[in-house]
């Protein structure tokens, strides 16, 4: 082949080249994939299984944050039991006590506006009607007489517009309740509340054992001054409470019984916190507390506050079927 015919050969497969379309080699290609989608019956899988994943997963982090405010509310009776500690070793180890037995009301707060009586009196110059107020120096937040769980005092602030909050010093309510049969009060022989008697842990031969404040629940209406009592645990409240009597659930039943204590509402699983007189404070279910851990004695007890007229102070103040019931389901 002479050089002539090699170059219209050459020239001839170049054109040829030219003229064939571009293509990339087969490993170089890019296939576009197959739009996806689902069906009605995948997509109705899919929302039944969130449905179930949120059904499994909702009360448990219920439960969760029922735990989280039952530990708040423990914190709370620990910082009162080192307030009451601190506050006997300023005052000859005698326990903080109102000077007056309880006064009814009408109550109104510094701001003039009607409320409840668990703080202070306005009746007597402002003079404390609960240990709670007596003890500001040592336990300076207010809101540790509030359990996260009950927020008594929340309705209240709600109805009333008031900003600050439910600091129960504007509210006047408590969710702590003050043992007024020994510690914070006195009874006499009778069964009649009469004015505290000075108090010190020493006096007592089981300060472990004696009860000073329990976690306890109520009305929020000030209007109704014989059921908002809830921050004395007295007589009045051991004649008209216990396993033997109305159990007092729902609003129509608002008397100052088992409300106070054994049914009280948003217990924490079943149980309330309780701070003792040696200033320890832990869980108990109602129906694991006795007569006795509130009158400081054993055998008969005699009351005069209507209901039953006696009980026996090794007697439990409630029942274990009990120990599941709230008066009420709303919050306080």
């Amino acid at each position: 082949m002479n050089y002539k015919m090699t170059l219209k050969l050459k020239r001839f497969e170049k054109d040829e080249l030219l003229n064939q379309p571009f293509q990339l080699p087969q490993s170089s290609k890019k296939e576009r994939p197959l739009k996806a989608a689902f069906t009605l019956i995948e997509l109705l899988v899919v929302i039944a299984i969130i449905a179930i994943l949120a059904a499994i997963l909702l009360p448990a982090l219920a439960a969760a944050q029922a735990r989280a405010r039952a530990i708040g509310c423990l914190s709370n009776t620990k910082q009162m039991a080192v307030g009451f500690t601190v506050y006997a070793g300023d005052h000859d180890d005698y326990f903080p006590s109102p000077p007056y037995e309880w006064a009814p009301g009408p109550y109104k707060n510094p701001q003039g506006f009607p409320c409840g009586g668990e703080w202070l009196l306005s009746a007597h110059q402002w003079a404390p009607n609960t240990p709670a107020p007596m003890l500001l120096p040592y336990v300076p937040n207010t809101l540790v007489w509030v359990c996260p769980a009950r927020k008594r005092g929340l309705s209240y602030v709600v109805k009333n517009v008031v900003s600050d909050g439910w600091d129960p010093s504007i509210t006047g309510f408590l969710s702590y309740g003050f043992n007024c049969c020994d510690v914070f009060g006195a009874v006499d022989s009778s069964g009649n509340m009469i004015n505290a008697k000075p108090f010190k842990a020493t006096s007592v031969l089981q300060p472990s054992v004696l009860v000073a404040v329990t976690d306890t629940s109520g009305s929020n209406d000030p209007g109704k001054t014989e059921s908002n009592g809830s921050a004395w645990l007295d007589s009045v409240w051991a004649a008209k409470s216990g396993p033997d009597q109305d159990p007092q659930t729902g609003e129509s039943n608002m008397e100052p019984g088992n409300l106070r204590l054994q049914t009280a509402y948003a217990k924490h699983n079943n149980r309330v916190n309780v701070v003792y007189v040696d200033s320890h404070a832990a869980p108990s279910l109602p129906s694991d507390l006795t007569w006795q851990q509130f009158f400081g004695r054993s055998g008969t007890i005699n009351l005069q506050g209507g209901g039953k007229s006696t009980v026996q102070g090794g007697d439990s103040i409630s029942s274990p079927d009990r120990d599941s019931v709230q008066w009420s389901l709303q919050p306080e």
